[in-house]
């Protein structure tokens, strides 16, 4: 229309909020499939990055302090399979060592009875191993009956034990496990006491610890294997130990023990991070793309029911321009709100997720910030095309046949 004044930027913006909020349902059902995506991705990068900040957490708690030097199978240069425990004392003299002491593990399977003599094993998945006092602190066990031995059952040789209590159970030793006596190969060893192993340490878990010196002199026929030096240090402090402690144990040749040092916490997190941040981003970005599929479906039909009310507006003067940006910024409206919508799921759930599982909340600012930006993008790129459809209806046409 000859005179008509061009459509402002305002009027288009309410234009398109009152032809939304007149089809409120639709706009609604149309603004969930944007969150869900939205929410999904959020949510997705929030539990991951507190989820691998825990596992460095835990990490760095148990396995980054504690170090493991391993002997040769066979005497080499002057270092035998099982040493006789001198050297021990230098290994705890170094800057960051806790404690430390040597494990030695039985080679078969023994039999564990509590009768004398006894030829039925009541322990069949026990592990006997024979070890320092230290070794067992090393290795973070906790005493929960009775008492550790010591170096003067060390000293004196004497046949005294220690039990998981996996194996305390297993046995059901009246009045407790601790000042009883069981037989490993039908020779009597007294239980000093009961320790609980550390979570998802399987050697430790239904075991027989007995003292170091049976290792050497190996009373019940256990076949030990080549000894083990156990050490727990200082957070930090793993890396130099593991570079000392062979120096430390064969000065003349500390090119014959390994020593095996955990990784770097930083490595695993990101690690950790980097895998399933992949996968359920993946994951996310479907559900992203079905939301912007469903704006753009809900775009066109929209334009195909409303072509009365577009080829109306044309005749009355409105270009192809104003058209268009009308259902562009119909489709940007609800990529926002979805935007803003899902921004806040996203946030909610990491939070939720992470105070169930006790980490701490991880959440980046930028991400939270550019969620409501993605789903303007989002919806403004799904209403793209059925904007230039309805800009490509003619008015005449429509008008002629009466739609």
């Amino acid at each position: 229309m000859p005179g008509n004044p061009r459509t402002s930027p305002a009027d288009l913006l309410v234009q398109a909020f009152l032809a939304l909020f007149g089809r409120r349902f639709r706009t609604l059902l149309t603004m969930v499939g944007i969150s869900v995506g939205l929410a999904a991705a959020l949510a997705t990068l929030g539990i991951t990055a507190s989820a691998a900040g825990a596992v460095s957490d835990q990490f760095d708690a148990l396995k980054a302090t504690r170090v493991t030097v391993k002997y040769p199978s066979e005497a080499v240069a002057g270092v035998r399979p099982r040493p006789d425990g001198g050297d021990t004392q230098r290994v705890r003299e170094l800057n960051g060592v806790r404690s430390a002491g040597l494990v030695s593990r039985a080679g078969e399977q023994p039999a564990v009875s509590r009768l004398p003599g006894g030829k039925e094993n009541d322990l069949p998945e026990s592990t006997v191993m024979a070890a320092q006092p230290e070794a067992l602190l090393a290795m973070s066990a906790e005493l929960t009956q009775g008492r550790w031995f010591d170096t003067g059952h060390e000293a004196r040789r004497e046949r005294v034990a220690l039990i998981d209590t996996a194996a305390a159970s297993r046995l059901t030793v009246d009045g407790g496990a601790a000042n009883s006596v069981i037989h490993v190969n039908g020779v009597a060893f007294s239980v000093l006491g009961v320790f609980r192993a550390p979570t998802g340490d399987t050697n430790l878990t239904g075991s027989v610890v007995i003292p170091y010196w049976a290792a050497l002199q190996d009373p019940a026929g256990l076949s030990f294997a080549p000894a083990e030096m156990i050490i727990r240090t200082d957070l930090g402090a793993a890396d130099q130990v593991g570079e000392e402690a062979p120096f430390a144990l064969a000065p003349g040749a500390p090119d014959k023990l390994v020593a095996l040092v955990p990784p770097d916490p930083r490595s695993l997190r990101q690690g950790v991070e980097s895998q399933t941040r992949a996968l359920f981003l993946g994951l996310a970005a479907v559900s992203l793309g079905v939301g912007a599929l469903g704006v753009s479906n809900t775009a066109y039909v929209s334009v195909l029911e409303r072509r009365s009310e577009i080829g109306l507006r044309r005749a009355l003067g409105a270009s192809r321009r104003a058209v268009a940006g009308q259902f562009c910024v119909e489709s940007g409206l609800v990529g926002l709100a979805g935007g803003v919508v899902g921004t806040v799921l996203g946030i909610q759930i990491t939070a939720v997720t992470c105070l169930a599982k006790n980490w701490l909340v991880v959440l980046d600012p930028v991400l939270t910030t550019a969620g409501p930006l993605v789903g303007l993008v989002v919806g403004l790129a799904a209403g793209l095309y059925p904007a230039l459809a309805a800009a490509r209806i003619l008015p005449a046409e429509t008008l002629r046949a009466g739609v």
